[in-house]
């Protein structure tokens, strides 16, 4: 017998399309707009500060104040040099991965439009076990297929512009969702769920319910201090992800026992 979900094909749908979308730190707001839009018919009113962190608000005006909290950017890249050959150096937004990034393919979003690119790696055949580099960020690069600089500049492409992995949402083996942004686009799906579910099941609640999307967490927090400011809440519940530590070469030692599917880890503040 199938286990009963409360998540329905609107929800699913919601999910893959706001992972889909690229938020990256400092440019979240197509998906903040994607993420109201969704959660505007279960709250009574919401307000957007000057960041772009949003906040649902479910009884407003009572005294006590409630916020469940999850942020809406995800990692990125910047454009931070371009060679005369027409290769692109980085800068990191966030907290991205220069390890993962060797082959990967990327978005380069620019005023005229997305920009395909890879991060390019000397194939296996040119590489010798004796001197072989390990990918680190002043050696990875970006090729757009262009055969200079001049031709880079062409597309749109400048120092400053924001680059996003390519990867987009898969439902993996029917059990396991998985993504580009799943941190934290999974933390602002489950409380947009929370206001839905509170709206369809006709809860009253005894105080007032803030449901939070928060900026610019990967690079300090600014969005939801910002936010905290503005709303000045009695109890803060903040949702985020975490690692799987039953994966090989993690020390359940140093990072705790947490496993996929067992349900939500709790942690204090």
């Amino acid at each position: 017998m199938a286990k009963k979900t409360i998540l329905n094909k609107k929800a699913h749908t919601f999910l893959e399309k706001y992972l889909n979308n690229a938020s990256p730190t400092g440019f979240e707001s197509p998906g903040q707009q994607i993420w109201l839009d969704y959660i505007k018919p279960y709250v009574d009113d919401y307000i957007v500060d000057t960041y772009g962190s949003v906040a649902g608000i479910i009884n407003p005006g009572k005294d006590y104040k409630v916020v469940i909290e999850a942020h809406a950017d995800e990692i990125a890249w910047f454009v931070h040099y371009i060679t005369k050959d027409g290769f692109i150096y980085v800068k990191r937004n966030g907290g991205s991965d220069h390890q993962i990034a060797p082959a990967k393919r990327v978005n380069i979003h620019t005023k005229k439009g997305m920009v395909k690119a890879v991060f390019g790696w000397p194939a296996i055949h040119t590489r010798r076990a004796s001197d072989e580099k390990p990918p680190k960020l002043d050696n990875i690069f970006l090729d757009c297929g262009a055969k200079n600089a001049e031709e880079v500049e062409k597309m749109g492409i400048h120092v400053g512009c924001v680059v996003t992995f390519e990867d987009e949402y898969v439902f993996f083996n029917k059990r396991f969702h998985m993504g580009r942004a799943l941190d934290n686009r999974a933390g602002g799906y489950m409380i947009a769920e929370v206001a839905r579910l509170l709206k369809e099941n006709k809860v009253k609640l005894p105080f007032s319910l803030y449901v939070v999307n928060a900026v610019q967490e990967e690079i300090g927090l600014r969005g939801a201090q910002m936010i905290a400011e503005t709303i000045n809440p009695d109890v803060a519940i903040i949702t985020d992800v975490c690692h799987d530590t039953n994966t090989p070469m993690i020390n359940k030692i140093k990072e705790g026992d947490t496993k996929g599917g067992k349900g939500p880890v709790l942690t204090y503040g």
